[in-house]
């Protein structure tokens, strides 16, 4: 049975964090009160300032000035960034469907190629990851897959050893990810589910089960679920893209709450800020922006996250640079 809306106990109006982000997807909090994005795609018919390829960085003291931290775009490659998370060895960690690639970004902003091919062939284009609290990456790989064409995968990786695991496959483009405990959730955007599975060792998982089934929303013709987070209760916040919001889910499944944000399509969400991990971010698309919500619960920190510590060796890359917005 589905609980009344509202069980989660966020409402009211979202808060403007930033504006003029094309394609905006993959929040993050960094270092310093800074919380970054990406912008995947250009979009020169819309105006927007920033550009496809683009990694930005707002701080939540300073809303709607957003600076420009670097473009993963090279001389041959267009970057496509989907999703950033900071690992244990400090650097940032960029799912970029361009290059077909988990990029790694180090403090002086120096990037380079982390994980582009499985047992000899290069990956589809990763779009989201997840790391545990040891440092192991659980990350989807969905780039030219669809309901024709369910080439989707689903990787672990295992910081100890280096060894890559394809956990899943054949994949109705696998979407959002992320890992708590001996869980792993995994979002399908064509089929409309969230998948279950056990973590069963470092970088490893098996036992697809089903978790929840996004609704569909009438007269939408690509929708379906995004970007994922936990609060510490264990309900699930799932940006459900062309839907206009966040759908909150509870440890069994069921459908918790629906939060409304300024637009139609929610891509990403995170939990973070100055109160520790008490506001809600989403990254809205058509709307090309990022919103705050003040929730009542606390959401889960994800490891490795920057605002825990006094110092971090990101914080050198957020040092004069270029305003954008």
């Amino acid at each position: 049975m589905v609980n009344p809306f509202g069980a989660s106990g966020i409402r009211g109006t979202p808060r403007l964090v930033a504006t003029g982000l094309s394609a905006v997807e993959g929040p993050a909090i960094g270092p310093g009160e800074w919380i970054l994005n990406v912008c995947s795609m250009s979009r020169p018919a819309e105006g927007w300032p920033t550009a496809g390829g683009d990694i930005v960085a707002t701080r939540l003291s300073e809303p709607l000035r957003s600076v420009r931290v670097l473009n993963t775009s090279s001389d041959t490659v267009t970057g496509i960034p989907a999703a950033l998370a900071f690992g244990p060895d400090g650097c940032l960690y960029v799912t970029d469907e361009g290059h077909g690639a988990i990029l790694r970004v180090d403090g002086s902003r120096t990037v380079t190629s982390f994980i582009d091919s499985y047992s000899g062939r290069r990956l589809n284009g990763p779009n989201d990851l997840s790391f545990d609290s040891e440092g192991n990456l659980f990350f989807t790989d969905p780039w030219g897959s669809s309901d024709k064409a369910p080439v989707g995968a689903v990787y672990g990786y295992c910081w100890a050893s280096g060894e890559l695991t394809r956990i899943d496959d054949r994949m109705q483009f696998p979407n959002g990810i992320v890992v708590s405990g001996d869980v792993l959730y995994v979002a399908e955007t064509y089929t409309r589910h969230v998948w279950k599975y056990d973590v069963i060792e470092a970088g490893k998982a098996r036992g697809r089960q089903a978790f929840c089934v996004l609704p569909y929303i009438e007269g939408v013709s690509f929708q379906g679920p995004d970007g994922m987070a936990l609060d510490l209760s264990g309900n699930l916040y799932v940006a459900h893209f062309g839907s206009g919001g966040v759908y909150v889910y509870g440890n069994s499944g069921e459908l918790l709450d629906r939060l409304a944000v300024p637009g139609s399509l929610p891509t990403n969400v995170c939990f973070g800020g100055a109160r520790g991990a008490c506001n809600l971010y989403v990254t809205v698309d058509d709307a090309g922006t990022l919103v705050e919500f003040e929730a009542p619960t606390e959401g889960m920190t994800l490891p490795f996250c920057p605002s825990t510590l006094s110092t971090h060796p990101f914080s050198a890359a957020l040092v004069d640079l270029e305003e954008v917005v």
